[in-house]
């Protein structure tokens, strides 16, 4: 079985339904290959398995658990290449972002494997000198994972699935359906390193899958995706008494440029922020907030090196007709270093992209600095960025609030520190800020007073590390936030006492 041949896989079994949709090369416009559209009796065997295998996996003593983590962190050290070349094919994303999120997942891999040697749950006081007391953690059951296009390796089978699985979970996983093939080769290597059947389920399909799948009988859903599809995923999981979840949704993300800080650095952060990925990350900033006493010279430099990033194939060629590898080693892929970010991942997010560039172009509030160009339409999609310059107007103007998720980026003037952390909370959302300035003093100001769940000092906004929580506030996230934290969502956190008396002591002085 080639990776673009999709398959969902339960029970330990790879499995091919009736229905099939096409899976699209986003720099291409090309078929990439076919993967299931699994229905509703799709996800009941997969659930039915992974409840099968919970009774067993649980049994399993932690640290062997933790010990398929490092033969799965060995394979993808070997495959590195293969994978970071799978990334890039399905998602359009450039080949160095792409080697980068192999090694989130080689991270995380580790860190789970680490943590099964850790200690786990704590020894607490009790109030009766004759009892000890414990803090255990449980797993919780069957974890349903729904993931996105964007790190389609490291945030579901790694992020989600390697903590899940550590702690005594079995899984059903959801990728997108726009990037089908990283997951499902994940997969494939959990059962190289020899994970038991059922252990781990996969069940390609669209939205009306992972619907199904989180109105399942699991017990917890790991969901990474737009604050939209989080609030659904809250209100089906809240008609249970036992299920819950940990969302990790959307943002309006921002740096903020104080006019003591060291302008490359901001520029080269502020970048990175807005571009990467054609902005569709999560924590990408679609808002720089810039002192004004500096604001005009930094937007024309802002300006003149986003004119400067190329867009395009993130390989030089593709050799064969399609979209995909046919017939070749992944080695004859040769990485684009020229470009510096890929395609729109597709028609929707294209369409959303103009819609909200269009409203900036038509406000005479708004000017203007940069104007994008549009090529590819109706095959692939391509976008050069858009860059302007406007007062803050959160209120008025739905494109300073609202998620973009592409290369359009607002440039807002603030007069002071109270002025930026006022600018940059006056949003439904709380993901990430960057903060640069060389002022410690101004650096813990907004440390402690921006609505955000990471907070970058002299930094952009995209710097997540494995064995950090990544997460937000507000609209941003739940409170469970993803990376090394899913320990703690996953699980159940209880009790254990020790009466060593030869009689019943109450607390509190109860008799």
């Amino acid at each position: 079985m080639r990776d673009f041949e999709g398959r969902n896989y339960i029970n330990g079994e790879w499995r091919a339904p009736d229905a099939m949709y096409t899976k699209i090369n986003p720099a291409t416009g090309k078929a990439q290959g076919a993967f299931p559209l699994s229905n509703k009796s799709e996800v009941e065997k997969a659930l039915l398995s992974a409840r099968k295998a919970f009774k067993t996996w649980k049994k399993v003593s932690r640290f062997a658990r933790s010990d398929y983590l490092n033969k799965v962190a060995q394979i993808i050290e070997r495959d590195k290449k293969k994978l970071a070349t799978i990334i890039s094919l399905e998602t359009g994303k450039n080949y160095n972002e792409s080697v980068a999120e192999v090694n989130e997942a080689l991270h995380m891999a580790q860190f789970a494997f680490g943590s099964g040697r850790y200690s786990h749950g704590e020894a607490v006081s009790s109030e009766i000198a004759d009892k000890d007391a414990y803090m255990l953690r449980k797993p919780k059951g069957v974890i349903a994972i729904v993931t996105p296009f964007n790190f389609p390796l490291a945030i579901g089978m790694f992020w989600n699935a390697a903590p899940a699985l550590v702690e005594g979970n079995t899984i059903v996983i959801k990728p997108s359906e726009d990037a089908p093939m990283s997951t499902q080769a994940a997969v494939r290597i959990y059962e190289e390193a020899g994970i038991p059947r059922g252990v781990i389920n996969l069940v390609h399909g669209d939205g009306s899958t992972g619907d199904a799948l989180v109105r399942s009988d699991c017990d917890h859903i790991c969901f990474t995706g737009s604050a939209d599809v989080g609030q659904h995923i809250r209100k089906v999981a809240a008609e249970s008494w036992h299920k819950t979840t940990s969302c990790e949704l959307g943002s309006k993300s921002a740096c903020i440029v104080f006019d003591d800080v060291e302008v490359p650095l901001a520029l080269e952060s502020c970048i990175a922020s807005a571009f990467k990925l054609s902005g569709q990350r999560c924590v990408s900033s679609g808002r720089i907030l810039v002192q004004r006493t500096i604001y005009n010279d930094f937007a024309k430099r802002f300006a003149e090196k986003a004119s400067k990033l190329k867009t395009g194939n993130p390989f030089k060629s593709m050799l064969g007709t399609s979209g995909c590898p046919d017939g070749m080693v992944w080695e004859e892929l040769s990485p684009n270093e020229d470009i510096y970010y890929g395609p729109i991942i597709n028609q929707q997010g294209f369409d959303k992209i103009r819609a909200f560039n269009k409203m900036v172009a038509d406000d005479p509030l708004a000017q203007v600095i940069l104007s994008p160009t549009y090529t590819g339409e109706g095959k692939c999609f391509y976008s050069t960025p858009m860059v302007y310059k406007t007062e803050w107007r959160g209120h008025e103007a739905q494109y300073l609030r609202n998620e973009v998720f592409g290369p359009h980026v607002a440039i807002i003037p603030f007069d002071t520190t109270e002025d930026a952390i006022s600018i940059y909370n006056d949003t439904d959302y709380g993901l990430a800020v960057g903060v640069l300035t060389n002022d410690f003093r101004k650096a813990r100001i907004m440390r402690d007073e921006c609505d955000a769940g990471m907070i970058y000092w002299n930094g952009g906004s995209i710097a997540a590390e494995s064995h950090l929580a990544f997460g937000g506030v507000k609209k941003s996230g739940n409170g469970f936030p993803s990376a090394a934290r899913t320990f703690r969502a996953v699980t159940h956190e209880i009790s254990w006492t020790v009466n060593h008396a030869e009689q019943l002591t109450f607390p509190q002085g109860m008799k």
